[in-house]
């Protein structure tokens, strides 16, 4: 069995009684294994000489050894942030802000890399990132996985697991230190060891979905409430925003178009719109966004809420009337506690949303989607409202340690990482767009880190900027589970018209990223399991030849599978790790459903969770402030982030104590 990992628990050898020594070979299975797979940048003893040497670098003055602490650390974690594209950015000057990414790596402490923990996705590594430990270590194994002893159908979100080691905010607070959470993944506020003292939570699905409409003036109304030039008479639509459960149940949108300039040119040019229980009308033109607002109380909600909706004229024919409308999702703020929560919102306004995935194919015919720009503008609001919630924390609260998260970026990336000609969307114009909306993206996240520092105080605050992992363009998905069953391995039920997994399958893969972990219905461990342990080895014999065989465009799907007792190596033998752990190739991606062939092309276009081993996979490292003094590193282990951060605040990480803890 490899040494334990830095960071990483106590191992507990192989899957399902099957030897350690591999029965799982490259001439047994055909699986292309990564050249790097098994390096190991760091000893332990590295690890730990790292950590103390940084937090010995920022400590130490030239006049002596005093140890220097941080009043308050701020840690800002910009999801899909590989370290080559940040550095890149830096470079060619895409991102040029003094007090930006560029400023952080001129007068603070850098990495050129963040090694990450396998798998690189994105609860698994936030989780390691706060808790200085590796999968193995903190039990958070994917993005989604399978519990040992429970039905195997049934599995948990790793956004909402618990760690099996300390986090931040608990040892913070277990040493009287105030902590905010703002939407950092694995900071749910589902269970005592999942909270801060105070906290925003990701809001999960909307109050209802987006909708893109196209308005037929020869369906329109008039109205004398809003004034039209020229002769145009107003037209006026109603759109009824269906909140399903909620009270109200619904919300009435008006929608006025007119011409507003007094020109002598019969032209419709400006949209007026509102609510239909409100006076007062809002004036956008083409291509300009408004929000709409109103307090609703949705099913799950204890009390009302105030809920909001951002909107965008897309297009006005200015002879005809015919308008194209968007009204994007309608969200709230999820904070804790109520208090916060009520003054956070009145300061900042109800959650924007993420960039809209549902309309953002923007590489489609637009009649299909919203274009590149209003994808791009999105994932910009949303920076700049995590940005303006961070630093109303920092004005209004008094807080030691705030972990603050970033998803534009990653969203973008999912849609947007056109570069193959083997992908589904590409051709030479939309990869050039691509790549000028990512530019777009760095700049709005170095006016977020800019932002971010100018609400500090250099002298007793500290910025640490992060991310977990990057991507890599993709042009295949691969359903293992359909793969599986096709061979006879999984077992299928038909429910409601629809293919699922049946609870007395042999096995089931649990997919996510480039991430596959393959669980066995295990007698004696999943209750009502149907495989011995006599028949697991030549069931997963087989598994692992069918997923190796799979290939597309003459490139195997496979670069790597584990059993679970192999992926000791790294840092993946969790029991609640697969029986299999499998790591598609770059170019692949896993989904989990039924629901059509083995392989096919892929409708989006970058994802992670591949081996670390990869140099897209890396992260970025970049702290400034409080006496941290330039420094610049080359490769750092993820796992080494969270005990410096603990060391700069005073207190060290560890198990937590017996005693629970005060909410």
């Amino acid at each position: 069995m490899p040494p334990t990992r830095p960071g990483s628990s106590p191992k507990t050898g192989g899957g399902v009684g099957i030897p350690n020594s591999s029965f799982l070979t490259p001439h047994s299975v055909s699986v292309r294994y990564h050249r790097h797979v098994n390096k190991r940048t760091f000893s332990h003893l590295a690890v730990v000489g790292v950590v103390g040497f940084l937090s010995l670098a920022f400590a130490c003055q030239s006049g002596g050894p005093p140890e220097v602490r941080a009043d308050r650390v701020v840690m800002v974690s910009y999801d899909s942030l590989g370290a080559d594209l940040a550095w890149r950015w830096i470079s060619d000057e895409t991102v040029s802000s003094p007090d930006g990414l560029a400023g952080m790596a001129q007068h603070g402490f850098s990495a050129e890399r963040l090694r990450m923990v396998d798998p690189t996705l994105t609860a698994v590594n936030h989780i390691s990132l706060a808790a200085g430990r590796d999968a193995a270590g903190t039990g958070v194994v994917g993005n989604s996985f399978h519990k040992p002893d429970t039905l195997i159908t049934d599995w948990v979100s790793g956004f909402t697991a618990s760690s099996d080691a300390e986090t931040l905010w608990t040892a913070a607070r277990r040493n009287g230190l105030r902590v905010g959470t703002l939407v950092w993944p694995g900071g749910d506020a589902g269970a005592v060891d999942r909270i801060g003292d105070f906290g925003a939570v990701w809001p999960g699905p909307p109050l209802a979905s987006s909708e893109l409409v196209e308005l037929d003036p020869g369906t329109a109304e008039t109205t004398g409430e809003v004034p039209s030039n020229d002769g145009l008479a107003p037209l006026l639509w109603r759109q009824v925003i269906n909140l399903g459960s909620a009270a109200p149940n619904d919300q009435e949108l008006l929608i006025a178009l007119v011409d507003a300039d007094p020109n002598g040119r019969p032209r419709y040019d400006t949209v007026a719109v509102r609510l239909a229980d409100e006076d007062d009308w809002g004036y956008v033109g083409e291509m300009e966004w408004l929000e709409i607002d109103f307090e609703a109380r949705a099913g799950d909600d204890l009390r009302p809420h105030l809920y909001g909706s951002w909107c965008k004229v897309l297009h006005i024919d200015r002879f005809t009337g015919a308008l194209r409308f968007y009204r994007g999702e309608v969200n709230r703020l999820h904070a804790y506690p109520d208090a916060f929560e009520d003054r956070l919102t009145e300061a900042i306004g109800p959650w924007p949303g993420e960039p809209d995935r549902a309309v953002g194919d923007w590489w489609l015919d637009l009649s299909q989607g919203v274009d590149l720009d209003t994808f791009i503008e999105q994932g910009e609001r949303l920076n700049r409202y995590i940005d303006r919630m961070t630093e109303w924390v920092l004005a209004e609260e008094d807080a030691d340690l705030i972990l603050a998260y970033h998803s534009p970026l990653d969203v973008y990336l999912h849609a947007s990482l056109i570069t193959d000609e083997l992908q589904w969307a590409y051709s030479p114009g939309r990869a050039l767009a691509a790549r000028e909306g990512l530019k777009r993206m760095g700049r709005s996240i170095d006016r977020s880190v800019a932002s971010l520092w100018g609400a500090l105080e250099p002298e007793r605050d500290a910025l640490v900027v992060v991310s977990d992992h990057g991507q890599i363009p993709i042009f295949e998905v691969v359903r293992p589970n359909r793969a599986l069953a096709d061979a006879g391995l999984v077992r299928v039920v038909d429910e409601d018209g629809r293919s699922r997994v049946a609870p007395d399958t042999p096995m089931v893969a649990v997919a996510g990223g480039a991430l596959i972990h393959l669980y066995l219905n295990l007698a004696g461990r999943e209750p009502g399991g149907v495989v011995t342990m006599a028949e697991a080895p030549e069931l997963l014999r087989r598994a692992a030849r069918v997923l190796a065989d799979l290939e597309a465009e003459d490139q195997p799907a496979v670069e790597k599978i584990y059993t679970r007792g192999e992926a000791a190596a790294i840092g993946l033998d969790h029991p609640s790790s697969g029986d299999l752990v499998v790591f598609l190739a770059p170019g692949f991606a896993a989904a989990g459903g039924l629901d059509g062939p083995a392989l096919g092309p892929s409708r989006y276009y970058g994802q992670h969770g591949f081996l670390a081993s990869h140099d897209e996979m890396f992260g970025v490292l970049f702290a400034r402030g409080a006496g941290i003094k330039k420094k610049r590193f080359g490769e750092v282990e993820a796992t080494a982030v969270a005990p410096m951060i603990a060391r700069w605040l005073g207190f060290e990480l560890g198990d937590p104590p017996e005693t629970t803890i005060d909410r």
